[in-house]
Order: structure tokens, then sequence, then C-alpha cells
């Protein structure tokens, strides 16, 4: 599976999760309804509540079951049917029609669903809405207890409105999440797991780079595994993916901030040492060296080696000019035989 179908997945489970919190808490609030429409003796609301609750109980399933479509149809037909229900037995002023307003739109969110049939149900709400705040239809029967009218009607804005606020909000959440996490993606080699090219580009090449860590020089070290061409071309690529993932590891064991290890592109790795001195990026250098010695790629026991080039890169001078000094050592260290550190002088 790819990575963007694991993310729409992931996106998808979420949603489905959102909406499964409002379908329980709509499912809860009408199996209330059952007992408060038979305290008022309207018992056919009651009979048909009792149905409602069937009716989000089978639309929780359906969303269980990653029937989505189903369950959303389902769920915005059984409030349609319900609030006109209400609406024509008491009249608007219990409020019941706000949930033809708060679930207009739910069916948007569900792509599978056809455009234009979303479009359809939810013009129907807000023109069934209309219609009941607009025109006087002759009740049905008469609220037995008027002066509880206001705060049922109160209640009932509250009670529409959280839903779709709490959906709203989530919903929010995770976009903003999903942002995060496609910009992270983006910044990062879904192979190794370590910062690519085009984020070392972007974040390198910042004028103020220096000062924000308060240096007036690094290191930027090239690394290349030698004889990679070699390693696919016997072993399969396969193979060379992982003799890339144990070098990225070690890399990334090896590397704390702010110091910074970048997959520059096929076997070449970027590294910003923030060190001052040759002694110490020998010794830093010789650390990842014995580390990848350690290392046997599975049944063929290959050995794997790094050759480093190595360049100053001071304040003043841009960041493709330290890598191009960096790049031209590591040519160096290939042309001595591999498996070797050299400086840029």
């Amino acid at each position: 599976m790819s990575i963007q179908s694991q993310d729409f997945f992931s996106i998808e489970k979420k949603k489905v999760a959102i909406l499964s919190r409002v379908a329980w808490y709509c499912l809860y609030l009408h199996a209330a309804l059952v007992f408060f429409f038979a305290y008022i003796e309207a018992y056919w609301l009651s009979g048909l509540n009792i149905l409602s609750v069937v009716c989000w109980a089978v639309g929780l399933n359906l969303l269980s079951n990653g029937k989505v479509a189903g369950g959303l149809q389902l769920i915005c037909l059984e409030v349609l049917v319900h609030s006109v229900a209400v609406s024509l037995t008491f009249g608007i002023k219990l409020g019941f029609h706000y949930y033809l307003w708060a679930i207009a739109c739910t069916l948007l969110v569900e792509q599978t669903i056809p455009i234009f049939r979303s479009i359809a149900f939810a013009v129907t709400m807000m023109l069934t809405f209309a219609m009941l705040v607009t025109f006087e239809f002759p009740n049905i029967s008469h609220f037995p207890y008027p002066n509880l009218l206001p705060y049922i009607h109160f209640s009932n804005v509250l009670i529409s409105g959280l839903p779709m606020i709490f959906a709203l909000a989530s919903l929010r959440e995770m976009s903003i999440q999903s942002r995060e996490e496609l910009t992270l993606m983006a910044s990062k080699d879904a192979l190794t797991g370590l910062h690519n090219r085009r984020f070392a580009q972007k974040h390198l090449s910042c004028p103020n780079w220096f000062e924000s860590y308060g240096k007036d020089a690094v290191f930027v070290v090239m690394a290349d595994i030698d004889h990679f061409k070699r390693i696919n071309d016997r072993f399969g690529h396969e193979r060379g993916d992982d003799v890339l993932r144990i070098v990225s590891g070690i890399l990334i064991d090896c590397f704390e901030q702010p110091n910074l290890a970048i997959r520059w592109g096929g076997e070449e790795f970027l590294l910003i040492v923030h060190e001052n001195d040759k002694h110490t990026i020998q010794r830093f250098l010789d650390l990842i060296t014995a580390l990848l010695q350690q290392h046997k790629v599975s049944r063929e026991q290959l050995k794997v080696t790094l050759s480093f080039g190595v360049a100053k890169w001071q304040k003043g001078m841009n960041f493709e000019t330290a890598v191009s000094r960096a790049d031209q050592a590591l040519y160096e260290s290939k042309r001595l035989g591999r498996d070797r550190v050299t400086y840029f002088d």
C-alpha cells in the first residue's frame, strides 16, 4: 500500500470516528425522547422515536463496517422524517425543526455519495425548514405543557447545535493535523526517514541561518555509499534499500539537534555538523564508520563502507558553495580508493 493510500485511509478512519461519536450522541438523545413523548402522552411520536433509535443503531453499524454513504443517508432521512413529524404535531415552538438545519450538509462530507445527490438532499432540508417556519401548518395536537415551550425550544437549539459544533471543530483539527503531516512528509525521505534535499535547500539557504544558531562556522559533509550500484546490480534493489536503511539508521542514532542528516539523493547523504575543528569531525566520522562495520547486510554478509568529503561552511558563504566544496572533497576520496575522509583545503 502506498503512503498516499495509507494517509487516505487514516483520514477516512478519523472522519468515521467523528461521525460515529455524533451518531451515538443522537442515538441516546432519541432514546430519551421515547420517554419524553410517552410522558406527554404523544404515544405515536414515542413509537416513532423507537424506530428512530433503530435507524441510528443501523446507521452506526453501517459506519463501523465502512458503509459510510449508506449510514449517513439513513441517518439524514431519519432526521428529516422525525423533525417534520414533531413540527407538524406540535408546531415549531418546540424547536425540533432546527435539527434540519444542523444535519443539512452532512452528506457533503462523504465523497462516495454523488455530489448532486448530496446537494439535492441539503437543499431539500433547507426548503423543508423554510416551509415550516414560513407557512402556518395546523397542529395535529396541542402541547400539554405550554409553559415549558420556551425551555424546550432553547434546549433543542443547544442540543441540535452542539454536535454540529463538535463535528466541525473535530474536522478542523483533523484538517490541521493532516496539513502538518503532509508538510512533514514533504520534508522527509519515505525510505530512510531522513530529511530530504528539498528540505535542506529550503532550510539551509535562509540568509539568517547562522544567526539562528549563534554560529560562525559549521562543517558540511558529503557521504556516499561505496560501490552502491554494484550492490544493486548483484543483489537487487531490495538489498540496496536495506543498505540505505541501515546507513540512515546509524546517522539518525548519531545525529542529535542541531546536527542534521539529509538524504541528498540516491546513495548520497549530506551531513551538517555543528563543530569547529577537524579532530572532532574526524572522531565523529570514525564513530559512524565503526558502527557501520558492525552491520552485515542479510545473508550475503555485505560489507558496506562510506566515503566522505568535508568542507567548512563559514558565515557569509552561501550554502551551494559549501556543498560544492564538500562534493569536490568526496570526489577526491573516491579517486583515492574510497572508504576514507578527505577535507577541502
